[in-house]
């Protein structure tokens, strides 16, 4: 299935569009299946490579997006293992959220979502910040786990979702404040993404007292634990990112 996939990848939209008129749920189903591997080149230089050429070229059927919806949203992809650190599970979390942010991202540009299931998988996913614990970032040997980050990159895509419920973003921010107290230090480009979050909420007609009470709150948290445990990495990088928004 690998070399199926170099080729498809290598293919022109034409091409692309014939092989998936005949191959296409095989190797739809094979890359859900494997989308959280250990193995960074099945992973990342294929399955995710594919995942994001197929949706950006519209080769995929409804009937496969909408499978590929609902299963992502489930305890075996988005929640899988959700309580525990230091797994491989993490990277089918991770990327879950990944190939959420495109299918949100295709809806947007598409619509291809019914209204209820719509409203499930951004209920679903706006939990994802506050219940993910596992911070790692590059796993030796296995590659990008990267769980907040792309967990951001999903949060940043419902806050930008023009029909997002406006009760999702209370979820939101809970989720992005709690990335402060899990820890773990961020140093690949964690905090710029939290920040993405935001600044698209800024940018939206999101009541701005709302946001700025929010901040308000978050930084007397963190005045309140300076004096407990002094002025340590991970509060440098909290304080880091407020100032970045």
């Amino acid at each position: 299935m690998k070399q199926q996939m170099k080729m498809v990848l290598e293919m022109d939209d034409m091409q692309c569009q014939n092989y998936m008129k005949l191959h296409g749920n095989e190797l739809f189903s094979y890359m859900l299946s494997n989308l959280g591997s250990p193995d960074s080149v099945l992973r990342d230089e294929l399955i995710y490579r594919l995942f994001v050429k197929l949706i950006s070229e519209q080769q995929l059927e409804t009937i496969q997006l909408t499978h590929a919806l609902k299963e992502l949203i489930t305890d075996r992809y988005l929640f899988a293992s959700i309580d525990e650190k230091g797994s491989d599970d993490v990277f089918i979390r991770s990327f879950s959220t990944l190939w959420l942010t495109g299918l949100f991202w295709l809806d947007q540009e598409h619509p291809f979502m019914d209204s209820e299931l719509r409203s499930k998988a951004l209920e679903k996913s706006a939990t994802y910040l506050l219940q993910e614990r596992d911070t790692r970032g590059f796993v030796e040997g296995k590659g990008w786990a990267h769980s907040i980050a792309h967990g951001a990159d999903l949060a940043a895509m419902i806050a930008s979702h023009s029909l997002v419920e406006k009760r999702l973003i209370p979820i939101i921010l809970e989720g992005v404040a709690s990335c402060f107290w899990k820890g773990g230090v961020y140093v690949d480009d964690e905090d710029e993404r939290l920040v993405a979050i935001i600044m698209s909420l800024a940018k939206s007609d999101y009541p701005e007292e709302i946001l700025i009470e929010w901040m308000e709150q978050v930084f007397d948290k963190l005045d309140r634990k300076t004096p407990k445990k002094g002025y340590f990495q991970s509060f440098s990088t909290q304080e880091q990112i407020f100032c970045n928004s």
